[in-house]
């Protein structure tokens, strides 16, 4: 695959996201310090983040930060 190959590769993939009206990804502003984490979550856990992404045309990075506080700002109920 050649450069041009690849550059319309890229193009194509951006008019899907246009045409399936995929949101750009909003990002934090650089004032909040992040790190990158991998954990396991099933397939129907990660379905459902996906569709609540696409209907609140959110990141789904945004969305798990949202739901962490949320359960972290709880109080411990023992």
């Amino acid at each position: 695959m050649g450069i041009r190959d690849k550059e319309n590769a890229r193009d194509v993939v951006s008019n899907v996201g246009a045409i399936v009206g995929k949101e750009k990804k909003r990002l934090p502003p650089e004032s909040i310090d992040l790190t990158q984490k991998a954990y396991y979550i099933t397939k129907a856990q990660y379905r459902k983040l996906r569709m609540l992404s696409v209907n609140r045309g959110e990141d789904m990075s945004c969305l798990i930060r949202e739901m962490l506080d949320r359960y972290l700002d709880e109080p411990e109920v023992n």
